[in-house]
């Protein structure tokens, strides 16, 4: 099949990747590099490079029985399959942009790219560069002092400037859009730097890297708003709200479409859903149920459940609501002493009520990476009460609706004269069944107060897997490292669904910029790359 090469920077665990591995209309893009710097991440998407090599419900048992744990080691499964490993191996790149030497990224690209006409850039460089960037253009370089949160946005900077990519996609958080340095909003920085990016980089990075035979500059595009010659397009238009798009979490994120200049395009947007967005009970609903875990003597089932009936009894008489209070002992009247804490796989479960093909694979058995944390019981006790009052109200309960003893043990958690807690407002939040969840973020990695699970009985946070789920990450994709790592991976990727649809917005705009190469000169052979 016909390709589409694909370079992907600052790549995390491989969320714009996953994405946009699919196919459209007879074309499909195809990773040939991803550079990433944390190494548990590195090694997810060596990972998921293996596994893509084969074809759509041909990976190997191997895989299945790594993913499983029934593997000692992984080096057993890539060294079962030397060349799909030397691949995977090759393709994943574990380097720290702005400190491996620029001859290597240099080197990197161009072997990765093998002289391809057309190719694609994705990334997101972390948020803290945006609130620097744009120096590269002052004359007097000397004037401040270079910084790795400057390096960052400059390597994104770098690549397309010199290596051209017909197409780029960078991704990054909505705060970029009010971010300022020196009086000068940051964002406007980036388009002017994007919109002409060789004149953009600083002398010294000009002498030190190849410059391209034509110099071409890019059109910046929206996502999720159609462009006009009339007007520009206000900060605000490029963001993208996921829920907008068949996506069950309100995750909004700054998302750019630059195209080069020498194709006359007008990029289509996304297409919006109809009705409610896909809600925590579609995504969760059907993976094995878990109980929490005790942070200090965990036993058993029963003793978990004694443990929680007697933190809530003793503060039960705090409770102002009568009916929540009621809803709290149903619960511990029933709590499901036979659950367990879950692994690294779980047995059973059914496939989602939503996004089924694109997450549920039957070959493993179980849901991987599917294990509860170990919670102290005053946290359990709000974990419960918070699932209550969602299942109730319908939202997840402000700290001042909590019991008084349940509230945060902190000096700066004190109501105000309206009875409100407002530097700890949402300092534990209820996932609600039936609407989208709030954005996962990497702060999972932490804890997971602000991530519990609706259902009561289970009165714990989210397991990598369901955060996974949110994110729509396939339940074949395995995330390496150890909880935390996995947890920050999960918080900062983008979701694959949503990279999927950006793919075939990128894939319109391919048709279209080949449709004029082939007006401009009608027997001009256009290549790909083959996968």
């Amino acid at each position: 099949m016909l390709c589409i090469p694909v370079i992907d920077l600052f790549a995390g665990p491989g969320g714009l990747s996953e994405g946009f591995t699919a196919c459209y209309a007879g074309k499909r893009f195809h990773i040939v590099l991803s550079v990433e710097k944390d190494f548990a991440a590195h090694k997810t998407l060596e990972l998921r490079s293996f596994f893509r090599q084969f074809p759509r419900g041909e990976a190997p048992d191997l895989y299945y029985r790594y993913l499983r744990g029934e593997l000692a080691e992984r080096s057993e499964l890539f060294d079962a399959f030397p060349d799909q490993a030397a691949q995977a191996h090759s393709s994943a790149w574990h380097a720290t942009l702005g400190q491996v030497p620029l001859k290597e990224v240099v080197r990197r690209v161009e072997t990765a790219l093998a002289n391809a006409r057309h190719w694609v850039l994705l990334g997101g460089p972390p948020c803290q560069a945006y609130s620097v960037a744009g120096r590269a253009r002052m004359k007097d370089m000397a004037s401040y002092r270079l910084d790795d949160r400057h390096v960052l946005y400059r390597e994104y900077l770098k690549i397309v400037a010199t290596f051209q990519p017909t197409v780029f996609v960078m991704e990054n958080v909505k705060g970029i859009l009010s971010s300022r340095y020196q009086d000068e909003r940051i964002f406007s920085r980036i388009l002017e730097d994007l919109g002409a990016p060789w004149d953009s980089l600083s002398p010294s990075d000009a002498a030190s890297l190849p410059r391209p035979r034509v110099l071409h500059g890019y059109r910046i595009f929206s996502f999720s708003t159609p462009a006009t010659w009339e007007c520009q397009l206000r900060p605000d238009d490029f963001i993208i709200k996921s829920e907008r798009y068949g996506l069950p979490q309100k995750r909004h994120r700054v998302i750019l479409l630059g195209i080069r200049d020498d194709y006359n395009v007008i990029s289509p947007v996304l297409e919006e859903s109809w009705g409610k967005p896909l809600s925590v009970r579609a995504m969760l609903d059907g993976l094995p149920r878990l109980r929490s875990r005790l942070s200090h003597g965990d036993t058993d089932g029963v003793g978990w459940a004694d443990t929680i009936r007697e933190e809530v009894h003793s503060k039960l008489g705090e409770y102002t609501d009568a009916c929540l209070a009621s809803d709290v002992i149903a619960v511990l009247d029933t709590l499901p002493v036979t659950l367990g804490g879950g692994g690294r796989v779980v047995p059973g479960g059914t496939p989602p009520q939503a996004l089924t093909s694109w997450l549920w694979d039957d070959r493993i058995g179980g849901a991987v990476q599917h294990e509860s944390r170990a919670h102290m019981p005053s946290d359990l006790h709000r974990y419960l009460y918070a699932s209550c009052f969602a299942a109730r109200y319908g939202r997840s309960p402000k700290v001042h609706e909590f019991p008084k003893p349940l509230w945060p043990n902190h000096r700066n958690a004190v109501a105000n004269e309206r009875g409100y807690v407002s530097n700890f407002a949402d300092r534990f939040r209820v996932q609600v069944w039936d609407e989208a969840s709030t954005t996962i973020t990497a702060h999972l990695a932490k804890d997971g107060h602000y991530f519990i699970h609706p259902d009561p009985g289970q009165c714990r946070s989210l397991t990598v897997r369901e955060a996974a789920r949110l994110q729509t990450f396939p339940d074949n994709y395995f995330f390496e490292g150890n909880r935390g790592d996995q947890y920050k991976q999960v918080g900062n990727a983008v979701p694959p669904f949503l990279a999927y649809q950006l793919a075939g917005i990128v894939s319109e705009v391919f048709e279209q910029c080949l449709d004029q190469e082939v007006e401009r000169s009608p027997t001009a052979n256009i290549v790909y790359t083959s996968a």
